[in-house]
């Protein structure tokens, strides 16, 4: 996508925080105090980078709280051939 082509859509990722492990007892070492985080990403069918973020985050449940932003930009050929309606989203 050049510089001169408005996005269509945008890939949007919403962060899973890790979760906290319990301290193992008698270890040598000191492991992760928590899992790493993981991801889910959605693709969305609206121009607005904000917009994108907001839909994605209805479509996941997601609180207002959770970490969620754009990737990269989506062209009009990308949503047309995942076959994605003007508005909306689904995961990636």
């Amino acid at each position: 996508m050049n510089q001169n082509t408005a996005a269509a859509g945008w890939v949007v990722q919403l962060t899973i925080p890790g979760v906290p492990k319990p301290p193992v007892e008698g270890a040598k070492w000191r492991p992760a105090e928590t899992t790493a985080p993981t991801f889910q990403f959605f693709n969305v069918a609206v121009g607005a980078p904000d917009k994108a973020v907001e839909a994605a985050r209805k479509k996941a449940g997601a609180s207002d709280e959770a970490a969620m932003r754009v990737v990269r930009a989506l062209s009009a050929a990308e949503i047309d051939s995942i076959k994605l309606r003007a508005g909306e989203a689904k995961p990636a």
